[in-house]
């Protein structure tokens, strides 16, 4: 488009252009940054449930093995003696 089809100044032009880019450009790295932060919370997240998981079927395999076992292996569990 000629410069003579907008009727402000090239300079006024120029700055409000650059300005405007500058804005998307800012806008644009800080979604990338929150998205970032949101992708290194959710492996964070993840790795934690992935480990509570494991903890958790290993107790409960243990709980079954101690169930399975006969009761004269068991040592008597006395209640209300500390």
């Amino acid at each position: 488009m000629p410069a003579t089809a907008y009727k402000s100044s090239p300079t006024r032009l120029v700055r409000l252009l650059r300005r405007s880019r500058d804005t998307w450009k800012q806008r644009a790295a800080d979604k990338q940054a929150a998205l970032k932060k949101l992708r290194i919370t959710v492996r964070d997240l993840a790795a934690s449930r992935d480990h509570w998981r494991t903890v958790a079927r290993q107790k409960t395999q243990e709980l079954a093995a101690l169930r399975d076992q006969p009761p004269s292996s068991q040592p008597p569990i006395l209640l209300g003696e500390a």
